[in-house]
């Protein structure tokens, strides 16, 4: 699953109140506002409602610009990640779950949607990856 990531460009808009959305053949463009991310638990993915089947999603903590937080998917594996939140864009080191082997990765904020319910599951995944030293670095 970490090559998928590797590969897949993984974007999140950055706030749930989108200024404009167009769409053009698979492709999603996403206005974003002009505030930034607030310091604060965020969960982010590729359908506009958390839990579909086979679709990545990423949750993360923000605080002062330094994120923590994972890839997943609905019943699978995920992989923690550690970075900055830079202008609109994620610069993470990602730790594959299965091989332990560490990664960078760009995760451009202008795609992904953001989804305003997160559930018990998807913070016991951030708590793994905050507290978990063999996952990830130390929470920010």
């Amino acid at each position: 699953m970490a090559n998928a990531w590797a590969v897949t460009a993984l974007c999140a808009q950055a706030q749930p109140n989108v200024i404009g959305v167009e769409q053009e053949a698979n492709a999603i463009a996403v206005s974003l506002p002009q505030s930034p991310l607030k310091d604060g638990v965020h969960l982010f993915g590729q359908a506009r409602k958390p839990g579909k089947f086979q679709t990545e999603y990423l949750i993360f903590k923000i605080k002062r610009n330094q994120v923590i937080g994972a890839f997943f998917m609905p019943s699978s594996s995920f992989d923690c990640f550690a970075g900055n939140l830079q202008g609109g864009a994620l610069t993470v080191s990602v730790v594959e779950s299965y091989e332990q082997q560490t990664y960078e990765h760009s995760v451009n904020l202008n795609q992904y949607y953001a989804i305003k319910q997160i559930n018990n599951n998807d913070l016991r995944i951030l708590d793994v990856c905050a507290v978990h030293s063999g996952h990830t670095a130390q929470e920010p």
